[in-house]
């Protein structure tokens, strides 16, 4: 279960990684849904059948907390696993998109960003990760921030780390912040971390039960 996108290339992006997901196990049916945006919704995706939800989401927020077990709760055989973040395997990725840092740059790491305390806490654990992976320090920023003025406060040359999952109008606003002297990384996307952590969630939560 993805968030959901108007963004052509992020429906793309969410659909080629469940089909990645599906490819690893076939044996396992696996279908694909949305929270928001596009349909399927969950709630439509949802039966009698024994089910597993895996939220294709990075952080906790309002949709882990509140909109996911609302939609699931008239259905007794269905259980939603943890969330993906924070995992040592997306910051895997992370590295992967941000290629060969400067020696003598800096590395800022954006997120979607949330009200709730807990996200903020994934977020900054998972700059943590990054920083130590990096060997260098992390500047930690949500969309909801004033990019502009966070990335001009940085050292030259920035690399910035995209922590989204796929295109759309967060990672559209986040390359427009970006000065001359500022790199953007590309979303996760599709990668085989993302779909080993996908069902290493699913594996935790069915042996949970």
């Amino acid at each position: 279960m993805a968030h959901g996108t108007a963004d052509d290339a992020g429906r793309a992006t969410t659909e080629r990684l469940v089909a990645a997901i599906a490819a690893a196990r076939p044996a396992v049916p696996v279908e694909h849904c949305f929270l928001d945006v596009v349909e399927p919704r969950l709630p439509d995706a949802l039966d009698d059948r024994p089910t597993v939800v895996v939220p294709l989401l990075l952080s906790t927020g309002y949709h882990v907390q509140t909109d996911i077990p609302a939609a699931v709760a008239a259905y007794p055989r269905t259980v939603v696993s943890r969330h993906l973040g924070p995992d040592d395997l997306l910051v895997d990725v992370l590295l992967a998109r941000l290629g060969a840092v400067p020696a003598d740059g800096a590395v800022a790491l954006v997120g979607a960003g949330s009200s709730r305390s807990a996200a903020t806490a994934e977020l900054a654990e998972t700059g943590a990760r990054l920083a130590r992976r990096v060997g260098r320090p992390v500047a930690v920023h949500t969309m909801a921030d004033d990019l502009v003025a966070a990335f001009a406060a940085l050292p030259r040359p920035l690399t910035v780390a995209t922590y989204l999952l796929a295109e759309g109008r967060f990672a559209s606003t986040l390359r427009a912040a970006a000065d001359a002297g500022t790199t953007v990384a590309e979303p996760l996307g599709v990668h085989d971390a993302l779909v080993t952590l996908a069902w290493r969630r699913y594996d935790e939560t069915r042996a949970a039960r």
